[in-house]
């Protein structure tokens, strides 16, 4: 049986880009002949701590011990004959575990990204602790020495190539019997018995919705003058699904803190789905995640056009394409506004956009589209 060693940053299950990059794939993997072991940098009592606000001393002592557990897992690599790498085998410093499983331990290494990770993007939380030590330039090294580089985008491909010459395009994709727009009819806020939103508005309503984390609550903000304005003209209801809720949001506005166990029913009470992005590299490097699980639910989408969202969507046939978003404050966001009107006036438009969403998922993003890529490089022999 063939052995593969996936090193990713995060323990199973915690981090969106991990479930579904490779996380999705495991069973299916596993079931076709493969041995696949995962082993995160950060494991499951650390990570929350790490990004939860814990005294520097405890994320110092915390990272230690993970770069000692990594320095450890070098002398199991002749155990495998493939290791797959999630962006990075550790957040800080050079790439030196990455060049001793290639160079030392001559191990195949297949490298795998969705983000523009070359850019420096430090989170707010972490960027005094971190500063420069996390060596942004080391993924072009990484690339470097991997045999096959799955990139999520063109964007990403397009870097990718300059130090690789077997560079895949392999999006983030969604798992379509799990993303089941027919799972449960529409649930309604007051037919839950147990809420963990803040606020409770009017079951009525058609819903705007938005589903992120902390570190792209920041591509949301700048539109809630725009969403202010938007209420005004023609109220709705706006469900926001994050980690954390922002410091300040309308007063229409409900948070609900994200939850595994009802990711899905919790995105289903959502009408209208929204996308915002800045137009910067950084954005350019994302793989449109937040639109296709929408468009998989059958919940018509509105994105900015920026990098990938222009090829996801295809306009006015599986969703609607806006400007991108800006910090400077003052922009009017004309076709935010008109196309959020148009879609809360017009329930027929947003079935048929939901309709045609959900397969253009199926047909282009979906696990089932790429599961045999998946098996297939990884199954090959060096």
């Amino acid at each position: 049986m063939k052995r593969v060693l996936i090193v990713c940053p995060y323990p199973e299950g915690k981090a969106p880009s991990q479930r579904f990059r490779f996380e999705q794939y495991l069973p299916y993997l596993r079931a076709n002949g493969l041995e696949v072991s995962v082993a995160s940098f950060w494991t499951n009592e650390q990570w929350p701590a790490i990004y939860g606000g814990m005294s520097v001393v405890y994320r110092v002592l915390s990272t230690v011990m993970a770069f000692v557990k990594r320095f450890f897992l070098l002398f199991s690599l002749h155990k495998y004959q493939t290791v797959f790498i999630h962006r990075e085998a550790a957040p800080l410093g050079p790439p030196w575990w990455e060049w001793c499983a290639a160079k030392i331990f001559r191990k195949r290494l297949i490298y795998d990204f969705d983000d523009a990770v070359w850019l420096p993007n430090s989170s707010q939380a972490n960027a005094k602790l971190v500063g420069n030590l996390k060596n942004h330039g080391k993924t072009g090294k990484i690339i470097s020495w991997s045999e096959t580089v799955f990139a999520g985008n063109s964007f990403l491909a397009s870097y990718a190539k300059q130090f690789c010459d077997n560079v895949k395009i392999v999006p983030t994709t969604i798992d379509c019997n799990l993303h089941d727009p027919n799972l449960l009819a529409k649930p309604k806020p007051n037919n839950k018995t147990e809420s963990n939103s803040i606020l409770n508005t009017q079951d009525s309503l058609p819903t705007i919705g938005w589903t992120g984390t902390h570190s792209t609550l920041k591509q949301l903000t700048p539109l809630f003058p725009l969403l202010e304005k938007v209420y005004a003209q023609l109220p709705f209801r706006f469900l926001l699904i994050a980690d954390i809720a922002p410091e300040i949001m309308p007063e229409f506005v409900e948070f609900r803190k994200w939850n595994k166990q009802t990711e899905i029913t919790d995105l289903l009470e959502i009408d209208i789905g929204i996308m915002p992005l800045y137009n910067t590299d950084w954005e350019r490097g994302k793989c449109g995640f937040k639109a296709l699980q929408y468009m998989a639910l059958e919940i018509p989408a509105v994105v900015s056009g920026v990098g990938v969202n222009s090829e996801i969507v295809i306009e006015m046939e599986t969703g609607l394409i806006a400007e991108p978003v800006t910090s400077r404050g003052g922009e009017d966001y004309l076709i935010w506004e008109s196309s959020l009107l148009e879609l809360l006036k017009n329930e027929e438009l947003r079935l048929r956009l939901g309709k045609k969403g959900r397969k253009r998922v199926k047909d282009y993003y979906s696990v089932e589209a790429f599961k045999q890529v998946y098996l297939e490089t990884l199954a090959t022999k060096s």
